[in-house]
């Protein structure tokens, strides 16, 4: 819950936002993100030409259910071309209309000879610039012709095993797909690569190099060279080398694509609202004439993993905000078929890894332990590297400690396995998830259902239904011992050796010891310390509280049949909004909001909803930790968390329809027993205290450190204060502002999802409509608004070596409530966008990553700020300043075209449409604040139509009157070169 409370202050303001306008193709570097995620199988097909290739293709097993005794999901079809070029088809409709489409290369940096290294990623970018169909600049303007965003709908990624080309095409009718498969068509076989177009695209590659360098990035690359010196993988990372990424010609992208881009290494997967027949047709159409170009190579061995005793490692990087202590075991293993006894095998490690996961949670939580957060995991990553991990993050002088504590965890769990409570938790929680998994099938994601299903092939996995997995693992899970969950935790652990790491901003040194001999010193004096056998917790149960006797009454019953909105006004002021969907199978959504949240922050407390967040999050309840809460709840798909939004409190909820009673039981625990732990507190102090650390030295922190609250005048509820600050505020601070809002405000709950209305009106009656009388609460906080500082500038160094920095020009907007000028303005930060871009990533190759968006704000009258921002060279802050200036005063001298509105106007209408078939938008934007905001309702009645007629005359006036440079405020961050 930290993490979330945290992370929607400090990330959300430039990740979110970066990754929601989809201006970044990622590149997977991350080994413990593939070990769950991107699981990949190389074919090893030899041939010299296209018809030797189809003929061995026909030899060989193509799928990796032709090797096992799994059945792949019966929905989908797997079809083959004589040439050798694959198809995965499942048809699927939700998002309604849409087809995720994708082409799946199984070819990465891993298959780039010496001198090709970083040739995978910048051949994944060339053809974006020019193709047999598409001259250099003209494929993103088809893209947003179609109704495709740039970056959300279309995009591309980079793994070391695999480069896969996304699509999200607006519908999947006949003439969609045929626009869909000549994009990828062209992927294969149609790429230009032009002299001009490398030349421009090695500046934004190389920029994309400089935006991704972070401290956690060098440490990753530190690490991956000790775990495994002896292979190709530290010197293959999709990123690439600069001075070969710098010389590199067409011949030499050239050559790349010729070789690996073959019909034998292709396969199309294609998730959604299509005709299978169809697609077939079409894909005979457009694939069947591609054959191989260039000789075959064959991909080489990663190399040896031959670890032996125990091997400390130590990494110092002063900008991150806290050490991570790791004990590690790492093993080369071969490349298996799927088959029922690997997931079997697989599954009991899983649910091994969940009881130790448990353990660490819980310790967590205690104020004696020293770190504040820890991970197990164990699995099979980069192909063939079977590993088990152990890992916990912790303040630097804190480390001896927790490498201490995560070494008995595990030393324990290995010596004397689970208790009976445990695993009866774990096996709960286990077929509580397989269940939810078939009873949400129906409503899955068509671009989940295709990311999984080229995961599950990359892997040499067998793709299966919910119904499948429920049928084979259930009995596995039920039939599981302690004795199996344990003897499968030893097997995982059994190498002899151990790699024990430290890395992050411990500075370990010694008079008599370099670091490495103290943390092994550490490390065996631990393993000298006895450890007992685990002792079952007392078991808890919720609900603990007695059953409200009476219901509330109902004093106001209205309808709004065109939505489908039910609302219900109680009689003690609570207001109960409904909204029934079939949007997602077996999901319930519920928020609950009172009072105003972070506007009503005293001006004397800044951080206070920052830190009271975290702090309720991880309190639990009056009468039960947040420990207990999770045991009490095992096996149970409901959860609820609070949250402080810019203009109200909140508790949020997720459930399914047959836990609706439990949902109000939380929330009723949670209002009239709300947990307030000093325990939480010291925890949540500690983490921001981590936080702040990585902050201070980050380029994204000093936007929340500095950035945001000088572009509100200094106001103090935006941004963060002052560490110094922070750690003042106090338990009793908090209560104190949580306490009276969460007694005497009045409530509002909404619900949106698949629920029974009368049982919805029914239990909501007895568990908040029999809560006392609400009138309301008056706050102290009084009227002053944010201001925007006007023709200021702001610049910020920052003390880290990393040469990167950030630029961001910001206009004054306006609030949120003049709807119809707030959908304006974000079509004018699209035209925006895609000028920026435009301009200074394709022409001038200045920056890899540029934008714009408004932000309109909901509890301050009159205030908005409309941001354009560039992640840039640091040497390069004057240029990109007056390029971003000077594209504004274009934009609102010359006005918007129509060919513009139209490319910006046909992707938001298409994300428009889908969503409104989402129930967080009916939650969130609809019902959420309603009874203050009761125009909301009509908002949603039309917003399409008012989108789709806005015009270029529009968006030219607002350009004119906001994006006027002479009252810009701008901000600069650089390095200051100095830690």
């Amino acid at each position: 819950m930290y993490g979330k409370s945290f992370k929607k202050i400090c990330i959300v303001f430039f990740v979110w936002v970066f990754i929601c306008l989809g201006l970044f193709q990622p590149i997977d570097i991350n080994p413990y993100k593939e070990s769950k995620k991107l699981l990949y199988k190389c074919l090893k097909l030899f041939s010299n030409t296209a018809n030797a290739a189809s003929e061995q293709v026909e030899k060989i097993p193509l799928w990796p259910h032709d090797k096992s005794d799994l059945h792949p999901d019966p929905a989908i079809v797997y079809g083959k071309l004589p040439n050798g070029f694959r198809y995965v088809l499942m048809e699927n409709h939700e998002p309604k209309k849409r087809v995720s489409m994708h082409l799946n290369i199984q070819v990465g940096s891993m298959s780039e000879a010496d001198h090709e290294q970083g040739m995978a990623h910048f051949l994944e970018h060339m053809l974006f610039n020019g193709s047999t169909h598409f001259k250099p600049g003209e494929l993103v303007k088809y893209f947003q012709s179609i109704g495709m965003q740039f970056g959300p709908d279309a995009n591309a990624h980079t793994g070391f095993y695999e480069t896969v080309y996304d699509i999200l095409l607006p519908e999947g009718d006949i003439e969609n797909l045929k626009k869909g498969l000549l994009v990828l068509q062209d992927y294969a076989q149609g790429a230009l690569l032009l002299p001009s177009e490398i030349n421009k695209e090695r500046k934004v590659v190389l920029a994309e190099k400089r935006t991704r360098d972070s401290a956690s990035y060098r440490t990753f690359v530190s690490t991956l060279k000790f775990e495994l010196p002896d292979t190709r993988l530290p010197e293959r990372l999709p990123i690439g080398k600069e001075n070969i990424i710098k010389n590199a010609d067409r011949n030499l992208l050239k050559n790349f694509y010729d070789t690996w881009y073959r019909p034998e290494n292709m396969v199309i997967v294609m998730t959604g609202a299509f005709s299978p027949d169809t697609a077939v047709s079409l894909i005979k159409e457009y694939f069947s004439s591609i054959s191989a170009r260039a000789q075959r190579k064959s991909n080489v061995s990663i190399g040896k993993i031959n670890h032996k005793g125990i091997k400390p490692f130590y990494h110092f990087e002063k900008e991150a905000g806290n050490t991570t202590v790791t004990i590690e075991v790492l093993r080369k293993t071969n490349k298996t078929p799927d088959s029922f006894v690997l997931q079997k095998k697989w599954l009991l490690k899983d649910m091994a890894d969940r009881i130790v996961q448990d353990r660490l949670d819980a310790m967590a939580g205690n104020p004696e332990t020293p770190f504040t957060s820890a991970a197990i995991s164990s699995g099979i990553y980069l192909q063939e590297v079977e590993y088990a991990s152990i890992t916990a993050d912790c303040s630097p002088e804190k480390w001896e400690e927790s490498l201490s504590a995560i070494e008995q965890t595990l030393r324990q769990a290995v010596a004397h396995g689970f208790t009976k409570l445990e695993l009866e938790r774990v096996k709960r929680d286990f077929l509580a998830d397989l269940d939810s998994s078939v009873k949400k099938a129906s409503t899955r994601n068509s671009r989940t259902l295709a990311r999984s299903t080229i995961n599950s092939l990359n892997s040499n996995r067998v793709f299966q239904s919910p119904e499948q997995k429920k049928a084979l693992f259930t009995p596995v899970i039920n039939l599981a011992m302690l004795n199996d969950v344990h003897e499968s935790f030893k097997q995982t652990w059994e190498p002899e050796h151990r790699l024990v790491l430290v890395s992050g901003n411990a500075k370990i040194s010694s008079c008599n010891e370099n670091p490495k001999d103290n943390i092994l010193s550490i490390f065996n004096k631990s393993r000298n310390i006895k450890v007992l056998p685990p002792l079952d917790k007392q078991s808890v149960t919720f609900p603990y509280l007695p059953e409200p006797n009476k219901k509330g009454r109902i004093i106001a019953k209205t309808s709004e049949d065109d939505l489908k909105i039910v609302q219900i006004d109680f009689a003690n002021g609570v207001r109960l909004n409904l909204k029934k969907t079939d949007f997602k199978a077996n999901e319930v959504r519920l928020l609950l909001a009172f009072g105003k949240g972070r506007s009503a922050e005293p001006s004397d407390k800044s951080g206070l909803a920052a830190l009271s967040e975290a702090v309720i999050n991880e309190s639990g309840l009056g009468s039960m930790t947040k420990d207990d809460v999770e045991r009490a709840l095992a096996g149970k798909n409901t959860s609820v968390s609070f949250a402080i939004d810019e203009d109200m409190f909140s508790f949020t909820g997720i459930s399914v329809p047959q836990e609706i009673e439990l949902l109000f039981q939380l929330l009723y625990a949670h209002l009239v027993d709300a947990g307030y732990r000093e325990n939480a507190y010291k925890l949540s102090i500690n983490r921001f205290e981590q936080e702040y650390k990585a902050l201070s030295t980050s380029i994204d922190g000093a936007m929340m450190l500095s950035g945001r609250r000088f572009l509100a005048g200094g106001d103090s509820r935006f941004g963060l204060p002052l560490f110094d600050e922070l750690k003042k505020l106090t338990l009793k601070d908090i209560r104190s502002w949580i306490e009276g809002p969460l007694k005497h405000d009045k409530l509002e709950v909404s619900l949106v999802g698949d629920f029974d209305t009368d049982l919805v009106i029914e239990t909501a009656s007895r568990y908040l409509g029999s809560l006392p009388s609400r009138k309301g609460y008056d706050y102290d906080r009084g009227t002053q608004l944010p201001q925007f500082p006007t023709t200021q500038s702001l610049k910020i160094e920052v003390p880290t070596k990393i040469n990167k920095g950030i630029v961001i020009v910001a206009y004054p907007s306006e609030d949120l409530w003049d709807i119809k000028r707030s959908r304006r303005l974000s079509v004018l930060a699209e035209v925006f966008s895609d000028r920026l871009r435009e301009t200074i990533r394709e022409k001038l190759g200045a920056v890899y990553s540029v934008f714009a968006f408004n932000s309109p704000k909901r509890a301050y009258p009159g205030y908005g700020v409309f941001y354009s921002m560039a992640y840039i060279d640091p040497e390069q802050a004057a240029l990109i300043e007056t390029q971003i200036k000077k594209i504004a005063s274009d934009i609102s001298k010359s006005g918007v075209t129509q060919e513009e509105l139209k490319r910006a106007l046909n992707p938001t209408l298409t994300s428009i449409k889908e969503m409104l078939g989402k129930n967080s938008y009916w939650l969130h934007t609809v019902l959420s604040q309603s009874t203050i905001y009761p125009h909301q309702l009509q908002w949603s009645r039309t917003i399409l139509q008012d989108y789709a007629s806005i015009s270029a005359a529009e968006v030219t006036s607002l350009a004119k009157k906001y994006l006027d440079s002479s009252k810009a405020a701008t901000i600069v961050v650089k390095p200051s070169g100095k830690k």
